[in-house]
């Protein structure tokens, strides 16, 4: 009983992270698999740093949190699309992933 209020309780925890981190685009589906989550991060552009506590292998981590690092963001009007109008761009974003292993 007290493992799965544990659980419950942890995956509610990772599931409000996601939620906060949603303005970075980090909000992976499958909080169980920590390689699974960095591998999703990273193909929506992100750059993922990993604070894990452990020595087993990522992929064998459980993630307990996910935070919003730094978002680099140029003000411009010389990309495409732009028509000359300067417009704020997310040039690269930051996210830090908690894995317990």
């Amino acid at each position: 009983m007290k493992t799965a209020l544990t659980t419950i309780a942890g995956t509610a925890f990772v599931a409000a992270a996601f939620a906060l981190a949603g303005t970075a685009n980090a909000a992976p589906v499958d909080p169980a698999n920590a390689s699974e989550i960095v591998m999703q991060l990273q193909a929506r552009g992100n750059t993922v740093i990993v604070n894990r506590t452990g020595t087993q292998p990522l992929s064998e981590c459980t993630v307990t949190g996910v935070r919003e690092g730094q978002t680099y963001s140029r003000y411009d009007s010389g990309y495409p699309g732009a028509q000359m109008d300067p417009m704020n761009q997310v040039v690269s974003m930051t996210v830090f992933v908690d894995a317990k292993c």
